[in-house]
């Protein structure tokens, strides 16, 4: 692969390789002990170390692409557990931690390879309108809000992701596209192909682009064997697309009382190397998956 110069943006790096992703931040943090939402360690003196040790161990893996722990850190969301005065902190440490991750990385491997971090946006956790009762407009308010922070504390870009309802995400789309940075909008499909709201994976990519984002595809949802057809059908409706995709690490399984994914690094890697063949630009994992999964990944991409 071609080295990344320090210099270049994110949408000139997409041109230049393939980029690897980072993988959950969730599950691995409920793996360590922590229970309540991510976004609350930001807070926390001893949570938001370890939240920078994800972080950092995301990079050690070979990571080109890693993303602040906001995924839950919305107006709607931080409201529904009376935290919303919290908002900018909230938003502003997340991306102190991811900050802080690069330099440790770049100090402890004397390596400053180009890493690019990405602003995470999450769902606002309600239904919108017909199905709902949130408008278009509020939505797009509440997005903008946590975009504006994340993008005045220093982001690469801003990455939606786990999208439900194509409505959502044209608002989310939206909102980042106002600040001028590069926009990824990710959705997520069952294995019929389609959104919970009934989008199709084929129809999406168009559809985002045309409200500007940058960079679509897929993510959380299935594991990776099952996300090789939602690639596909997002490679043959758009040849020249930039595609993301991050699948879970397979199925949730109870075991010994603990919900642990099914699939291992080594499966996950080989799963992922077969989504070369549709040329995506960036690939990573989403819930279950840690950074050995990553370095797997990295080693065998």
């Amino acid at each position: 692969m071609e080295k990344l110069e320090e210099n270049q943006s994110f949408l000139e790096a997409l041109d230049t390789r393939l980029l690897i992703g980072d993988g959950a931040m969730g599950t691995v943090l409920q793996g360590l002990g922590y229970l309540e939402s991510p976004d609350t360690l930001n807070m926390d003196e001893a949570g938001i170390r370890k939240v920078t040790d994800v972080h950092l161990a995301y990079l050690h893996a070979g990571a080109d692409l890693i993303q602040t722990n906001t995924f839950s850190s919305n107006p709607v969301k931080l409201r529904s557990r009376n935290l919303e005065d919290l908002l900018v902190p909230i938003n502003q440490k997340a991306v102190s931690a991811a900050r802080e991750a690069i330099d440790l990385y770049r100090k402890d491997t004397g390596n400053d390879r180009k890493v690019f971090l990405g602003g995470n946006i999450g769902p606002l956790g309600v239904l919108m309108e017909p199905s709902g009762n949130m408008t278009y407009s509020q939505a797009l308010a509440f997005f903008s809000q946590q975009v504006e922070i994340l993008a005045a504390s220093g982001i690469d870009a801003i990455l939606i992701e786990t999208m439900m309802d194509i409505n959502e995400a044209y608002a989310a789309t939206q909102a980042a596209k106002a600040i001028g940075l590069p926009v990824i909008c990710s959705l997520t499909f069952g294995l019929n192909g389609r959104t919970m709201m009934g989008n199709k994976a084929e129809d999406s990519v168009a559809l985002l682009q045309d409200k500007g984002a940058d960079v679509v595809g897929a993510n959380c949802s299935l594991g990776s064997a099952k996300m090789l057809e939602i690639v596909k059908k997002m490679r043959n409706a758009d040849r020249d697309a930039k595609l993301i995709f991050q699948p879970n690490a397979g199925l949730p399984v109870l075991k010994d009382n603990k919900t642990v994914y099914d699939e291992t690094p080594q499966i996950m890697a080989e799963n992922i190397s077969r989504y070369l063949n549709y040329n995506p630009s960036v690939v990573g994992a989403c819930c279950g998956s840690t950074p050995e999964h990553i370095k797997k990944i990295t080693e065998l991409l």
